[in-house]
């Protein structure tokens, strides 16, 4: 979800007001404390003009590469 919303050059808070959520819920969205609804990333693949599946697989995409920086 970084990558999606630095590549459109928005920050936290424009896209929360987007999605009309507070910035501190989208955070944990995007720091992996928190699991969007299924609904949010319907609306966050329309958002980003992706399907869904994209955006699903960009996620674990970007999961698998902080896993992987992460270790020792």
């Amino acid at each position: 979800m970084k990558y999606l919303r630095a590549r459109k050059g928005r920050s936290q808070q424009e896209l929360a007001d987007d999605l009309g959520i507070t910035r501190s819920r989208y955070s944990k969205y995007e720091y992996g404390l928190a699991e969007p609804s299924i609904v949010l990333l319907a609306k966050l693949a329309e958002y980003y003009r992706i399907t869904l599946d994209a955006l699903i697989l960009q996620e674990l995409r970007e999961n698998s590469a902080s896993i992987k920086s992460n270790k020792y």
